[in-house]
């Protein structure tokens, strides 16, 4: 490994003037290497980290001097480093003295190989100590990491089926003579490893793909729910008060889940209504219809990932969704009533609208 590089030397990429400059921030700075390791870090950094000077933690590995911090801190410079691009963290956690402190920031990549030296990572930010982070605020930040966990579920998933499949394909040369036939499962086991080189992908930009919380009128949602399905002779009847809930906009895909699979797996139903009502502090939003209901055994399993005639995610995937704003989802019908499937919005994620 590599001598760290020395602050302050001619020949490395912070003396003089910006030294001086960076040092004297309020925010805390620091840089690291092509490797990892720290070649800077001005005082205000230091004292974030509980080390004092920054001498303290130059040259060590970046997920060892800031381990004190977030993990999402030292995430975010690694993740400009690695895909050269410029990374927003805003975070908030326990400080010194058990005091709330929200960091915001950006880590942002530096082409250093100009000036004879190999890239870098640098992370400038502000820390704002005694804030308390707000419903909104937290509800967002956990929306973030949802939205990552859950996509990362699904991938490994996908993976591990192309993993069978592409098996089976290989297996199967072995029992084919024909050379036509051995010809086209080859190109199908290209395509296989093409697939699974694509979801890989996913990794680099599942960030793009999740969308932050925010206030939506339930009703608009509802509606709009109503017509990306196919009712037939289904009457779709929503009675809902002017109401805004704080949520993804995903939310919209879990009413769309609750009125398709009733209209696709209720027997002899005719109509499902939607409605609203109070419920102490909380909101309820609930999901109705006159079919047959749905069977006590299956309930236990009805959320379950991979149940359903389909093997599908739907209404996993729609609790995953209320869940990250802290709503719930169950279902409350009795078999040979109909189903009732139950949203329940908690205090400070509801209000009512205009």
């Amino acid at each position: 490994m590599k001598d760290p590089v020395e602050v302050g030397k001619d020949s490395e990429p912070l003396g003089g003037i910006w030294q001086s400059v960076l040092d004297a921030m309020p925010g805390p700075v620091c840089v690291v290497d092509g490797e990892g390791r720290i070649i800077y870090a001005n005082p205000a950094m230091a004292t974030l980290c509980g080390c004092g000077v920054p001498g303290a933690i130059l040259g060590k590995p970046g997920g060892e001097a800031l381990e004190s911090l977030p993990f999402e801190v030292q995430d975010s410079l690694f993740a400009a480093l690695r895909e050269k691009k410029k990374v927003k963290v805003t975070v908030s956690w326990e400080g010194g003295e058990n005091e709330p402190v929200v960091l915001d920031g950006e880590a942002f990549f530096i082409p250093l190989s100009n000036a004879g030296l190999p890239p870098a990572a640098a992370l400038t930010a502000r820390v704002l100590p005694g804030k308390v982070p707000g419903r909104e605020t937290m509800a967002i930040e956990a929306s973030r990491r949802k939205g990552r966990e859950l996509l990362s579920v699904v991938r490994h998933d996908i993976l591990n089926q192309l993993t069978i499949l592409i098996g089976f394909l290989q297996f199967s040369e072995d029992f084919i003579d024909d050379p036509q036939v051995r010809e086209f499962l080859a190109k199908e086991e290209t395509a296989g490893h093409t697939i699974q080189a694509l979801i890989e992908f996913t990794r680099d930009f599942q960030d793009i793909m999740i969308e932050d919380p925010q206030w939506i009128p339930v009703h608009s949602l509802v509606r709009s729910a109503t017509l990306m399905t196919d009712p037939g002779g289904v009457r779709v009847e929503a009675a809902i008060a002017p109401v805004e809930v704080f949520a993804s906009p995903l939310l919209k895909h879990v009413f769309f889940t609750l009125i398709k699979n009733a209209i696709d797996h209720a027997s002899g139903l005719s109509r499902i209504t939607l409605s609203d009502k109070k419920e102490g502090p909380d909101l309820l939003l609930v999901c109705e219809d006159d079919g047959p209901g749905i069977p006590e055994a299956e309930k236990n399993v009805l959320f379950d990932r991979g149940h359903g005639r389909n093997k599908g995610y739907s209404l996993w995937l729609s609790k995953e969704i209320l869940a990250i704003t802290g709503a719930t989802l169950q279902e409350t019908g009795r078999e040979g009533f109909g189903a009732r499937f139950e949203i329940r919005v908690p205090e400070g994620m509801w209000r009512s609208g205009a």
